[in-house]
């Protein structure tokens, strides 16, 4: 494993924190080589409410993944989730002297500048997570993906953007630096399982993936093979837990369970199977019908499709994705998920796992670890055509050349 070529992700979630250490072989490819991940405690529907409790639970999941790679890990780069995440679209041209300049990294460097210019993120209380390029038009005509290298005497950039409120924003920073860690940059979590899972025909023919989590659902919408929107909703797979608490009157971790052991997304039988629980606080046990419980799981992640569903209809984005739509996250699991999203979205829809690495599978080849398997992938692809010279890291990770290329390029380059 070579230090000059180490990743880590710190996956921040309602329900767990994974640590992944990714390893970019001498192929450019991504090999795991740390997994480390401890329940998560102090965070609700993606905000930090007891901060020290988030702090051990970070410092428990990065014990984990040094010990399973056998370094220290002094950087990382972290999500970014919550309801308060914000995206907007946006375009800047430049008109050059010459008739036939040759586009330069510097231009585009200077077209993501204009668009950065216009921001008024403190006036807002919003901080910039991404200044995405979607495409570039040459001379008003030509539309092109990476312009550098080509002629035109004028270009234009088209670029979304992704923002977090600051304050969330800065209580997250302050947390993981608490954990005795740096923070070399963060990665929304839409983009990130985006990343792990979609296939660049998906983008182009238009999708939507949906990570749905333990405390929030994460939307992201491709169109013409770039990001075209961003959404958090604060309702996810704990909300379906506390349903099955409230109505059979069992504690959380029975009604967790009793989703997992015998819950699924539709019923497929007509008679289902008649389960023993003790309801809180008594000895005495009650017999929860499984058909029940199914139809309590089915009713709250039907909400969750129409509140994803209504949003693409009311931005216009519903009829364009002909690709479909991509569920990912814990509670992708859920058995019939995929047949009864298909049902209310009327489109085909898949099951996104992770992809394009190696190592560790038996553990993180679940559509749970698409953020944390997406955010190496983020920087491995950002990373692996910049020729810079490797600096080694006291800490034990070759830390420092990955903290400079991503602060000054990873905002600016996608």
């Amino acid at each position: 494993m070579g230090k000059e070529n180490i990743i880590v992700a710190l996956d921040i979630g309602t329900s767990k924190i994974t640590t992944l250490i990714g390893d970019i072989d001498d192929s450019g490819n991504l090999v795991i080589a740390g997994f480390g991940e401890a329940p998560s405690k102090g965070i609700e529907k993606g905000i930090i409410v007891k901060p020290n409790d988030v702090i051990a639970a970070i410092r428990k999941s990065i014990d984990e993944a040094e010990s399973t790679a056998g370094s220290k890990i002094s950087g990382v780069i972290a999500n970014v989730s919550g309801y308060h995440i914000e995206c907007r679209n946006d375009s800047e041209k430049i008109e050059f002297n010459t008739s036939q300049k040759i586009v330069t990294q510097m231009d585009i460097g200077q077209l993501i500048e204009k668009v950065s210019s216009k921001l008024q993120p403190q006036k807002e209380n919003l901080e910039v997570i991404h200044i995405i390029p979607k495409k570039y038009i040459l001379d008003d005509e030509d539309e092109v993906i990476d312009p550098v290298g080509l002629v035109a005497s004028k270009i234009e950039g088209k670029f979304h953007i992704v923002l977090d409120k600051i304050n969330a924003y800065t209580n997250l920073k302050k947390v993981i630096e608490s954990s005795r860690l740096r923070v070399i940059d963060f990665v929304a979590n839409p983009i990130a399982s985006a990343t792990a899972v979609l296939y660049p025909e998906e983008k182009e023919m238009g999708i939507v993936v949906l990570d749905i989590g333990a405390g929030t659902t994460d939307m992201a919408v491709y169109k013409d093979g770039s990001i075209e929107y961003v959404r958090s909703f604060p309702v996810g797979g704990n909300q379906v837990t506390m349903d099955i608490a409230h109505r059979f009157k069992v504690s959380k971790e029975e009604a967790e369970n009793l989703k997992t052991s015998y819950g699924a997304a539709i019923a497929d039988v007509e008679e289902g199977e008649i389960i023993e629980v003790y309801p809180r606080g008594s000895d005495e046990p009650v017999h929860v019908d499984q058909l029940e419980l199914i139809d309590t799981i089915e009713a709250r992640l039907s909400e969750i499709f129409e509140i994803a569903k209504r949003e693409l209809e009311d931005l216009g984005y519903l009829k364009k994705v002909n690709g479909g739509v991509v569920l990912t996250g814990g509670v992708a699991n859920t058995p019939y998920i995929k047949e009864l999203a298909e049902s209310i979205f009327g489109t085909d829809v898949r099951i996104g796992k992770p992809k394009d690495y190696t190592g560790f599978s038996d553990k993180v080849a679940f559509p749970e670890y698409a953020t944390s398997i997406g955010m190496l992938l983020f920087a491995k692809n950002k990373v692996s055509n910049l020729n810079t010279q490797s600096v080694p890291d006291s800490s034990g990770f070759d830390i420092l050349k990955l903290g400079k290329i991503l602060i000054e390029k990873i905002k600016s380059i996608f």
